[in-house]
């Protein structure tokens, strides 16, 4: 008989994985939203302007590399945290 406060095997495989799953996902969440919005806004100020893909692609460049920069800060902790052991543990 197993104790109370020992997991089942199932949580502790289903603990392993949906962390680090729910903070890729959530990277991956960001990325889009900042060239989306890029795209948005840069969409906006050539209507407002006049100039067609100027500002578009401008703004698509800019959310790109708010997403790069936002993308690599939020990654460092990621691999700090599940990705720095190469052993596999059993």
């Amino acid at each position: 008989m197993r104790s109370v406060k020992e997991p089942l095997r199932w949580e502790a495989t289903v603990r392993g994985w949906v962390a680090p799953t729910a903070h890729l996902m959530g990277i991956g969440w960001y990325f889009a939203t900042c060239i989306i919005a890029g795209l948005l806004i840069g969409r906006w100020i050539d209507g407002k302007s006049g100039f067609d893909p100027i500002f578009t692609l401008g703004g698509i460049a800019l959310g790109l590399a708010v997403a790069l920069v936002g993308g690599y800060r939020m990654l460092i902790p990621f691999i700090n945290r599940y990705g720095g052991d190469t052993t596999e543990r059993r």
